[in-house]
């Protein structure tokens, strides 16, 4: 395992996007990419991805940088505990980012009290490192402030999150989003050394 990679590591519940989200982050710095370099990701109600699985990126901003897709933590009905340490491994103090996952206009009474309930699950705080993904956003008509205002549970996690929330309209190509992303990562200065507001402004007219 590289030990300068910066992990991005993608959890929720199945069916909120995960997968999906890690394509878009993966396909927007690099439009060339083949099917089998990325995720599998299908609409589903049963788990698509079963295990940690990741994909690098060997030079980003000045760094390498690990997508890690990961299982459901939370189904009471797999027996994953060997891929919670797994993804242990990825969650190594200033190396590391979680993507909390949570689909716009799906918001469910398992998704209350989700972000405590992974942290009990890996044994350790991650809210500090965690921004909320909100996926499906071309779904929502809502300002999507108003949208989180309208759910307290929404509220309380992005909230205990540090108000870090971002959205991803996973069906566009627009490679502004996953900059604006990573802008939200805590001392993104200090993870990505050459990512400086020019550099990112010529990114988003590429491709």
């Amino acid at each position: 395992m590289s030990g300068d990679a910066f992990n991005i590591v993608l959890l929720g519940l199945t069916g909120t996007g995960k997968s999906a989200s890690g394509n878009t982050i993966l396909t927007a710095m690099d439009p060339h990419l083949k099917p089998k370099q990325l995720f599998e990701s299908q609409p589903s109600s049963t788990p698509v991805t079963t295990k940690c699985q990741f994909e690098m990126m060997p030079s980003l901003f000045g760094r390498p940088v690990r997508v890690v897709d990961t299982p459901d933590f939370l189904n009471d009905e797999i027996n994953n505990q060997a891929q919670v340490e797994e993804c242990k491994k990825y969650c190594q103090p200033g190396h590391y980012v979680v993507l909390l996952v949570i689909q716009m206009g799906r918001f469910t009474d398992g998704e209350k009290g989700i972000l405590e309930r992974l942290e009990k699950k890996l044994g350790c705080r991650i809210r500090e490192n965690t921004i909320v993904l909100l996926t499906h956003g071309e779904d929502v008509k809502d300002n999507v402030q108003s949208f989180i205002d309208e759910r307290s549970h929404l509220r309380s996690i992005v909230k205990e999150c540090g108000y870090r929330c971002h959205v991803f309209k996973n069906f566009s190509k627009d490679r502004k989003q996953v900059m604006e992303l990573f802008k939200k990562i805590p001392d993104y200065e200090t993870v990505f050394p050459e990512l400086t507001e020019k550099q990112s402004l010529i990114d988003c007219r590429v491709g």
